[in-house]
């Protein structure tokens, strides 16, 4: 080590050990070097994002908290503290300190992005346009304020001015794949279905080993009706990858799409010989029947599949998932107990059971099933979110806000978990903070009824009626229909 008083080597140490899945240790280590070097600022805002990783926020916010007692005027520390406020819904006081760094450094594009973002939760859209110009005149060569811009003019149902933004930070980072996504969206939202044919076709360009950008391009072919050019891309992708599942299903699809049934039948059965014990192509031969409305056959051939593999996971959630579309849930669960007799640590197949209890409303029978899966994957985001679900449902909000902030702490920032966290904080009265997140749910899936539904509700609470009465407007006049998770 040319200094091994830099702390840089304990921080890479903290991240190798968290990408290897021993966060514990990796928190442990960065524990015993802050305690040596309390001074760091580097080393206590990355113990802090491991805290926050954790689920524990007030250790996060107690290891800021004392960094800035000790250097009130630390920019980096600042900033971190008010991205710690705003991530748990206290937006009045992120929006204090990241007007503090302001007044030190005017500029700062990480302050103008954060305050931008607060006015945004708040329906300011004339002050988070201002903060996104100014951070955008601050740094030309950063295509962070563009892309925020971009997103505010599509929160704001504007895509007149979403496009504009989108064109014209398109032109200086040409190459930059989020631009590009962000003016497909864009073009989508103002109906240029051709231009986002066009900008998804150079996504995938500049990215043909992405699975995103393949789906997405993929996607906008299919939706144009232009399924020639859909199975060039896709026989281009699996020539590059001869063993990728999700481009044969796909080509599968397509062919059925294309030339009917029998068509997707005999594609299956082609890749079927080339790939001998894939259960891939028996699942997708049964979706094509269903689809054309043979649900017998398709049962009978998932069965006979599952008797000859009756391991294979794919196959159980296949048959189970017919069996529930076919009027016989009772089927469905009998098959799944009879797999987690035979393999109690199945995970998956003990997910798919919860997912069964829950659409049946059997919530505490979901809720064991469930915590067993936490127990053996205590990260699991979309297992904890559920689980929050769970409890929010059966009026336990304490034990549901827990597990919800959990959630956000391992993937924060993902719709139907900030929307879960956001449902439940209205639920417990606090609708300032549930806004934080309901906000942040409805920019990253503005088409969710539920989610439009309970941001309606949390702007009402908040006196913002007219605010509210412009979502549901445009929730009722799409036509939407509501899940029972409202």
């Amino acid at each position: 080590m040319s200094d091994p008083e830099s702390s840089i080597y304990d921080i890479v140490s903290a991240e190798l050990y968290e990408k290897a899945g021993r966060r514990q240790d990796a928190i442990a280590l960065l524990e015993k070097s802050a305690a040596s070097r309390p001074s760091d600022k580097g080393l206590t805002i990355a113990l802090a994002r491991l805290y926050n990783l954790s689920g524990d926020f007030s250790k996060a916010e107690g290891a800021l908290s004392a960094q800035l007692r000790a250097d009130p005027k630390s920019i980096a520390v600042g900033t971190a503290m008010a991205r710690q406020y705003f991530a748990t819904g206290r937006a009045k006081d992120a929006k204090k300190l990241f007007a503090d760094v302001l007044t030190r450094r005017p500029n700062d594009i990480g302050a103008l992005l954060g305050l931008a973002e607060i006015a945004g939760t708040e329906r300011n859209w004339q002050e988070a346009t201002d903060y996104l110009n100014r951070a955008h005149a601050a740094g030309p060569n950063d295509p962070a304020p563009g892309l925020a811009l971009v997103s505010l003019a599509l929160l704001r149902r504007d895509p007149k001015n979403a496009l504009a933004a989108a064109t014209q930070i398109a032109e200086r980072f040409p190459t930059n794949t989020d631009v590009l996504d962000a003016k497909a969206r864009a073009q989508t939202a103002s109906g240029d279905t051709e231009g986002a044919i066009a900008t998804y076709k150079r996504i995938y360009e500049l990215s043909p080993n992405s699975t995103s950008a393949l789906a997405d391009y993929v996607a906008r072919l299919n939706g144009a009706k232009d399924f020639s050019e859909a199975r060039a891309v896709l026989q281009d992708a699996l020539a590059r990858d001869p063993k990728n599942g999700t481009v044969k299903a796909d080509l599968i699809r397509l062919e059925a799409e294309i030339g009917g049934m029998r068509a997707g039948l005999a594609k299956a059965r082609v890749f079927a010989k080339e790939d001998p014990g894939n259960p891939l192509y028996d699942i997708l031969s049964a979706e094509l029947f269903e689809k054309a409305g043979r649900r017998n056959e398709a049962v009978d051939l998932l069965e006979k599949a599952v008797v000859t593999r009756p391991s294979a996971d794919a196959l159980i959630e296949a048959l189970s998932g017919l069996y529930v579309r076919t009027g016989d849930p009772g089927k469905a669960e009998a098959l799944l107990n009879t797999r987690l007799q035979a393999d109690s640590k199945d995970i998956a197949i003990r997910s798919i059971l919860a997912s069964l209890y829950t659409d049946q409303k059997k919530y505490d029978e979901a809720i064991a099933q469930y915590t067993r899966v936490v127990a053996e994957r205590p990260a699991d985001a979309a297992t904890l979110n559920n689980l929050a679900w769970l409890y929010q449902q059966k009026g336990e909000l304490a034990t549901a806000r827990r597990l919800a902030e959990q959630a956000f702490a391992v993937a924060p920032r993902v719709p139907l978990i900030d929307d879960t966290l956001g449902w439940i904080l209205v639920a417990q009265g606090e609708a300032d903070k549930a806004l934080t997140y309901l906000s942040a749910a409805n920019l990253s899936a503005p088409k969710n009824p539920d989610i439009q539904y309970h941001l309606a509700v949390a702007l009402n609470r908040l006196g913002w009626r007219a605010d509210a009465q412009a979502v549901l407007e445009t929730l009722l006049g799409s036509g939407a229909s509501f899940s029972d998770r409202v």
